[in-house]
């Protein structure tokens, strides 16, 4: 059985068991697991290699990249905002970002942006890491964007530029006039155990970071048909959505320094589990600086409506995620929890972070090796079944 390292409540031994399967059975590589239960630490763990080639161990410092679980991070953000009285949901985005209501983008709300149904999950010009790191010209091209349906028709999967349409107008919102990297940085980070940046400074270090194992590029082609056409069509707005930056097709790229110090809040974030984990769970911890207000609460928990033509989403093709406040919430398709309250966010590869107050719990888990499906991934699926299991026996 593979050693691993940490904290665990006896109690909640089996959670560890299935994570140690994970590396006996499902050929994991390195990985990090936590779990809140009743806002009390019960399992903080890590084991395997950041570097498989170098033997490299993960430690108790070890992040590495969690593609779009970034999201929730983002959205964090955003909610702290509301909590502290800076904005409603409700609110127009341009009523915070003036320069955002053109083009057919008058009339969108913060909600139905983070909803992501304002019909902006692709920008016409071709991004590169140089427009990327120039912030300012970045902004520019996003407030010119049109949106691609009738903003609330549709749900269409915002998959990379979610988190620079959440940046500027978080910049609009805070007082400070503060980016998410530096909201991040100084408004959550000091208040949370583990690591999380969206975005980082030459000074990080480096040598936490967990290489990434990317995904066979035969194994995208096991994913829904209809999905893997798109993907792969480049006049289709599956393409233009998912595959701009163009950099991002090759996950290997985020091994690279250069790409991970640049701000890109909807699939560009680094961590480990236990900062993912105490972040959520300290945004609902009555006894925790970043406690959220309960009005704030009760609108995470709120269960979407449909957008007008229903959830299909039009970049994924199918019935797959639903989004509110910037949060996944459980869906048929996507059961990450049996109760309508749970939000969270999940990443390429396997990556999530589960906030479910019905159930006391909140659990996150980072990895380094890929997998190749749209959701419901082994590894992280055979994690969430044993807590909800170890749980529900304790109900």
């Amino acid at each position: 059985m593979i050693q691993f390292h940490g904290y665990v409540d006896p109690k909640f031994s089996l959670i560890a068991d299935a994570f140690s399967d994970n590396f006996k059975y499902h050929g994991e590589i390195g990985a990090s697991l936590c779990v809140y239960y009743n806002h009390e630490l019960i399992i903080d763990i890590w084991a395997g290699f950041k570097d498989i080639k170098n033997k490299l161990e993960w430690n108790e410092n070890t992040v590495v990249p969690f593609f779009s679980s970034t999201k929730a991070v983002s959205a964090s953000c955003m909610a702290i905002c509301h909590s502290r009285g800076l904005f409603k949901y409700s609110d127009k985005v341009s009523d915070h970002w003036k320069e955002f209501g053109v083009n057919g983008k008058e009339n969108i709300t913060i909600e139905q942006l983070l909803q992501h149904r304002a019909g902006l999950p692709a920008i016409d010009k071709k991004l590169d890491k140089e427009i990327i790191r120039d912030r300012e010209y970045l902004e520019t091209i996003i407030e010119k964007q049109k949106p691609h349906w009738t903003p609330g028709d549709y749900q269409g999967y915002h998959p990379w530029n979610i988190g620079w349409y959440i940046s500027v107008l978080l910049s609009r919102i805070d007082p400070k006039k503060r980016r998410l990297k530096e909201f991040l940085e100084q408004e959550i980070l000091p208040y949370i155990s583990g690591d999380l940046r969206i975005g980082v400074d030459d000074d990080y270090p480096w040598d936490n970071v967990a290489k990434l194992i990317p995904i066979p590029k035969t194994k995208i082609l096991s994913m829904p048909f209809i999905f893997v056409k798109e993907f792969f069509n480049p006049w289709s707005l599956t393409f233009k959505s998912m595959l701009n930056p163009l950099f991002v097709i090759n996950h290997a790229n985020f091994n690279k320094k250069e790409i991970l110090k640049l701000e890109i809040g909807g699939g560009g974030g680094i961590g480990n589990a236990r900062g993912l984990a105490s972040l959520l769970d300290g945004m609902s911890n009555p006894k925790h600086p970043l406690k959220l207000e309960q009005n704030t609460l009760d609108y995470l928990y709120e269960y979407p409506e449909p957008p007008t033509y229903g959830y299909r989403d039009r970049i994924l093709k199918l019935q797959a995620f639903r989004f509110h406040a910037g949060f996944l919430k459980p869906s048929i398709n996507h059961e990450f929890s049996k109760s309508q309250k749970a939000y969270g966010g999940f990443g390429a590869g396997g990556s999530f972070v589960v906030s479910d107050p019905e159930h006391g719990l909140t659990m996150a888990y980072t990895m380094n090796k890929m997998e190749g499906d749209l959701m419901n991934f082994k590894r992280e699926l055979n994690i969430r079944n044993a807590v909800y299991k170890t749980i529900d026996n304790r109900l």
